[in-house]
């Protein structure tokens, strides 16, 4: 008999595991200015909501990810990543109180600072709440505010009110 070794199988090369994703980078600062955002809630049979609103550098860090509130100061992580195709993938968690918890994913097509195209999926819980929507938001900036406009003015369905005059700030 042949003292060989009896053939041994080659062992297949470990396949190191995918890099993280990169961190969250902040979202850009939008252009000051009058902003015309148009909000609809994909498989809804409402019509969408529109509006214009004065944003400032200030206004512009507290609105929220829809553009249509204050609530981005209850955001505790929020930014995106560049996608390979151009656009950015964004995620938020906002903590709005009594426990409810909204995240945001979705993606964002053309320029954020002044121009855009946003696919949200929001996802509610806590409170006894449980709820998933998901809308396509249209914003541009068309320009300087009116005279008569300051920042945080809102003008949806004919009715003009400040968010931050609502939010006692």
């Amino acid at each position: 008999a042949c003292h060989k070794a009896p053939p041994t199988e080659a062992a297949a090369p470990a396949v190191p595991p995918p890099p993280p994703p990169p961190p969250l980078q902040p979202l850009p600062a939008r252009a000051p200015g009058l902003w015309e955002t148009s909000l609809t809630e994909i498989g809804s049979a409402e019509a969408p909501q529109t509006l214009q609103i004065c944003i400032d550098a200030q206004v512009d860090k507290r609105l929220g990810i829809l553009g249509n509130d204050l609530s981005g100061e209850a955001c505790t992580e929020k930014g995106y990543r560049p996608q390979g195709d151009g656009s950015l993938g964004f995620l938020a968690e906002c903590h709005t109180g009594a426990g409810v918890v909204t995240e945001y994913s979705g993606s964002i097509d053309g320029d954020y600072t002044h121009d855009y195209t946003m696919k949200a999926r929001l996802q509610t819980t806590g409170a006894n709440l449980n709820s998933v929507a998901s809308y396509e938001v249209v914003s541009r900036r068309v320009g300087a505010c009116k005279p008569d406009q300051k920042p945080g003015d809102m003008i949806s369905d004919g009715v003009k009110v400040n968010l931050v005059d609502m939010a006692g700030q």
